[in-house]
C-alpha cells in the first residue's frame, strides 16, 4: 500500500477502535452488542473504502469518525458505566477526532482525491 501515513494512521485508530469497542462491551455487558458490532460494521466499510481509494471515502471517513466520537463522549459522560469503560471511551473520542482531522491533511486528500 503506497498510502501517506495519514491514511495509515487513521485505517489503524478506525480498525483499531471498533475492535476495542467490541471488546470492552463484551467486557463490560455482553447482552448489548448491537451498537458496537454495527460500528465496527460501518468501521470496516470506511477502511475498506480508504484502501480503494474511493471517491468519497474521506467524505465518509469524517462523518463516521464524527459519529463514533460523539458515541464515545456519551459513553463516557455517562454515569452507568464502570470508570474503565468511560476512561477507553474518552480515549477513543480523541482517537475519532483525530483520524477526522489526519484524513482532511493535504496529504491524505491528495491520495484519496486524486485517482
Amino acid at each position: 500500500m503506497n498510502a501517506p501515513t495519514e491514511v495509515k494512521v487513521s485505517l489503524g485508530v478506525i480498525g483499531l477502535g471498533a475492535v476495542l469497542f467490541v471488546a470492552v462491551a463484551l467486557a463490560w455487558d455482553s447482552q448489548n452488542l448491537r451498537l458496537p458490532i454495527g460500528a465496527g460494521i460501518v468501521a470496516l466499510a470506511v477502511c475498506v473504502g480508504l484502501i480503494v481509494r474511493l471517491r468519497f471515502a474521506r467524505v465518509v471517513t469524517m462523518v463516521a469518525t464524527c459519529l463514533f466520537a460523539v458515541v464515545h463522549l456519551l459513553i463516557a459522560l455517562s454515569d452507568a458505566p464502570p470508570s474503565w469503560v468511560r476512561v477507553v471511551s474518552g480515549l477513543l473520542t480523541a482517537a475519532y477526532l483525530y483520524t477526522a482531522v489526519l484524513v482532511n491533511t493535504e496529504p491524505a486528500r491528495d491520495y484519496l482525491e486524486s485517482k
